[in-house]
């Protein structure tokens, strides 16, 4: 059986033995086609070793683990992302599951439903990378501030709402755990992130960060860019009205881990 299949592979019409050497060498030049082909082959010995072992072993099932083995593989991948000169391959049936946003690009009459290769122009490699990694994985783990901040952004750009979000409670959570001193001290500008939260529809982070400068009114005060703050007066004088300096509940909800993030709303 394994090796009609493989005969089926080189060529369907190979049934004359010079036809079935001429097929194989144009196969064994694709590289990718060869790559899958042993996937292939692996997987069928290994389904046909563990029928051998376990007799009653049920067949194996696709899940969220398969998906993981696809990030960033070019193993069955039908489209290709050129980000900052780098290759990021993907596939169609996953981007258009999870990202409307990549649905109506690759269904639609644009160029990118007939293109293999598709430029992505306003977005780093690294910030891409994550947020392929979302759609395949469902999970986001930003190495920074600045890289949350980035993945919030390309999240808001695809409209992907709950990446958004968890991305909001990272860049809280980074900021919570800073001590006074590191504050002080680090060059991560809370107040500009304020304005890009505003910027990209980021409300409960938008709030959040009012009341984080507000309880640490002594540091940020002193930085040279406070007086961007300017802008935002109205929202600093509720704060300062309301007679409360501590963290709200929207930013409470959004710190806390048991908390499903599919399930709290905005303000």
């Amino acid at each position: 059986m394994l090796f009609v299949c493989l005969w089926f592979w080189c060529d369907p019409g190979a049934w004359e033995w010079e036809h079935l050497q001429e097929a194989v060498g144009e196969k064994l030049k694709n590289s990718l086609a060869v790559a899958q082909l042993m996937d292939r082959v692996r997987s069928f010995m290994g389904r046909d070793k563990g029928s051998r072992d376990t007799p009653n072993a049920r067949p194996a099932q696709l899940g969220p683990q398969s998906l993981v083995n696809l990030f960033n593989s070019p193993l069955y991948s039908d489209v290709i992302f050129m980000v900052q000169g780098n290759v990021l391959p993907a596939h169609r049936a996953v981007l258009v599951a999870r990202c409307d946003v990549m649905a109506a690009m690759f269904s639609g009459k644009y160029a990118e439903a007939r293109s293999r290769v598709v430029p992505i122009h306003g977005v780093s490699s690294d910030t891409f990378l994550s947020f392929l990694e979302y759609l395949y994985t469902d999970t986001c783990c930003p190495a920074s501030v600045l890289q949350a901040m980035a993945v919030l952004v390309c999240a808001e750009m695809y409209q992907v709402k709950r990446l958004q979000h968890l991305c909001e409670v990272c860049v809280c959570a980074y900021l919570q755990s800073m001590p006074s001193r590191e504050l002080a001290s680090t060059g991560i500008s809370v107040i500009r992130l304020l304005r890009r939260a505003k910027c990209h529809n980021a409300e409960q982070l938008y709030v959040w960060l009012l009341h984080f400068i507000a309880n640490n009114y002594l540091i940020f005060s002193h930085k040279p860019d406070f007086l961007e703050l300017s802008g935002e007066r109205s929202d600093t004088r509720h704060i300062d009205n309301s007679n409360s300096l501590s963290v709200t509940g929207v930013a409470k909800s959004m710190l806390c881990p048991t908390k499903e993030m599919d399930t709290y709303e905005s303000p």
